[in-house]
């Protein structure tokens, strides 16, 4: 798992007064990390009136919602965010844009996925934005990380190659595609991903090997290379995928692990890879489907926007992130709209559990992994069937001002973690590497599967399916090491194709 850099900022005192009217600066919430003093900060500004309006509402909208074709309850809940968006800043444009004129606020990102915004402000802006009408909660935004390696490969492919991968073709796979039982679903049911997006978010890619150049996402509504954001949505380039902690479409700067591995690569190649470069030997779970690399450590926001905007299944995070304190109830409301608008996010368990980097529980499992419900958290075991002792275990807490679930059961899940194959800068299956960072993707190309047998499952229905099938390899009923157990993708996508729609 990558972990992102964390920024330590004082802590200063939490206004509350319910009694006051919104836009109230003494009824705005605002996070113990902010430093009220500070002459310039980020921070991400919530709007009161939230698509989901308390921290115990996403479980009833699901019930709500339930039985209902995941392609309609995905574009009515993005009406729905798009328009409370537009009411709030309705009624607060000008005065934000006055305050920007001031040089009090800069480098305002209007969001939707939650009702608000993220901006740089000064002491005086941090005041002028209390005074906003409807403005309910203030966060410190953590900073984006910023690596930099040498680039690797072009921002864009100029032409897409015919994909390799055929059902017949297939010589040999790994042994953790055969024991996740993906080869079985090829075989029996010919399902291998068709139809389906799977959105790789990580830190460096090299986007020209085969395996991964073949199954590569293109924005048919984008002209790559000629600066210009043909499709209207905030973003150059973006033929494949995005930058948003840079702003660039160049997602081509390496996370190198081990020095033969880039690891935005290895996860994309377990989900959608096809065959290894010069050979038939299968290596993805899903390799008809499509996948798309983001890169972003500041802003979740725009990176989870953008993927449901381009129509993403999945939504795969091997990465896990420390100490964030109160903003761990953004990144989780985020992940919380962003299930309603169809999509499934998957997030490795860690690799916490012993090590120099070893953390007690209930803190071993992070963000995003630790969020309930709306983020799948999956942990693995090795080819013998034993749980490795870095990998991260349950349960974790819940106690911030806005959600009080407590206790919390995770990991939800286990797939493969352990001396998995990786594919290395030329495409090649050379490399073994372990970690959780290869739990989650194993995830993302079963769920991958279970979407193209049956497109209209809804994320939680999703989730069933898979209590439902998994294998119990741990202590009887769940557990705080394997959760609801051992998934593979045949049982669950012979239930997927069964599933009522």
């Amino acid at each position: 798992m990558v972990k992102l850099n964390q920024v330590l900022v004082a802590s200063f005192v939490v206004f509350s007064c319910a009694s006051q009217p919104s836009g109230s600066p003494d009824n705005v919430w605002l996070d113990p990390a902010l430093d009220l003093r500070a002459s310039s900060q980020s921070v991400v500004v919530w709007f009161e009136n939230q698509y989901l309006r308390s921290g115990d509402s996403f479980l009833e909208k699901t019930r709500e919602l339930d039985g209902k074709r995941r392609s309609v309850v995905k574009k009515e809940v993005l009406m729905a965010l798009k328009t409370l968006s537009d009411a709030s800043f309705g009624k607060i444009e000008d005065q934000l844009n006055a305050l920007e004129k001031q040089n009090d606020v800069r480098a305002v990102k209007r969001h939707w996925i939650i009702n608000g915004f993220s901006c740089v402000a000064s002491e005086e802006g941090l005041k002028g934005i209390m005074e906003l009408e409807g403005v309910a909660k203030i966060f410190l935004k953590q900073l984006s990380s910023n690596v930099s390696n040498p680039d690797m490969g072009p921002e864009f492919l100029e032409e897409i190659p015919e994909t390799r991968f055929s059902i017949e073709q297939v010589e040999s796979y790994p042994w953790n595609i055969k024991k996740i039982r993906a080869p079985e679903v090829w075989n029996s049911y010919k399902i291998v991903g068709e139809g389906t997006l799977n959105v790789v978010h990580d830190f460096g890619f090299k986007l020209d090997i085969p395996p991964l150049a073949e199954t590569i996402y293109v924005n048919e509504d984008e002209i790559p290379g000629n600066n210009v954001d043909d499709d209207n949505n905030g973003y150059i380039d973006d033929y494949h995928g995005y930058d948003f902690d840079k702003e660039t479409a160049s997602v081509n700067n390496p996370f190198i692990r081990r020095a033969s591995v880039i690891h935005g690569n290895a996860c994309a190649a377990m989900i959608s890879g096809t065959f290894a470069t010069k050979t038939s030997q299968a290596i993805g779970i899903a390799p008809g489907s499509k996948w798309a690399p983001v890169i972003s450590s500041a802003n979740i926001e725009q990176a989870v926007e953008w993927a449901i905007e381009q129509g993403a299944d999945t939504y795969s995070m091997s990465f896990s992130q420390p100490n964030l304190g109160e903003f761990r109830t953004h990144w989780r409301k985020v992940m919380e709209h962003g299930t309603l608008c169809g999509v499934v996010f998957i997030s490795g368990a860690g690799n916490f559990a012993a090590g120099p980097n070893a953390a007690p529980i209930p803190v071993q499992m992070r963000n995003p992994e630790d969020i309930p419900h709306a983020v799948l958290g999956v942990a693995g075991i090795g080819e013998d069937g034993v749980r490795p002792v870095f990998s991260s275990q349950g349960p974790v807490e819940w106690n911030t001002h806005y959600y009080k679930d407590g206790r919390v059961n995770k990991p939800d899940f286990a797939t493969l973690n352990y001396r998995i194959s990786c594919v290395d800068p030329e495409g090649n299956l050379s490399n073994t590497a372990g970690g959780n960072s290869f739990a989650g993707p194993h995830m993302a190309g079963i769920v991958s599967l279970m979407f193209s047998a049956n497109q209209e499952l809804l994320p939680w229905e999703v989730k069933e399916i898979l209590v439902k099938t998994a294998q119990d390899i741990g202590d009887p009923g769940f557990d705080f090491q394997s959760g609801h157990g051992f998934v593979n993708a045949f049982d669950a996508v012979s239930a997927a194709l069964k599933w009522r729609k």
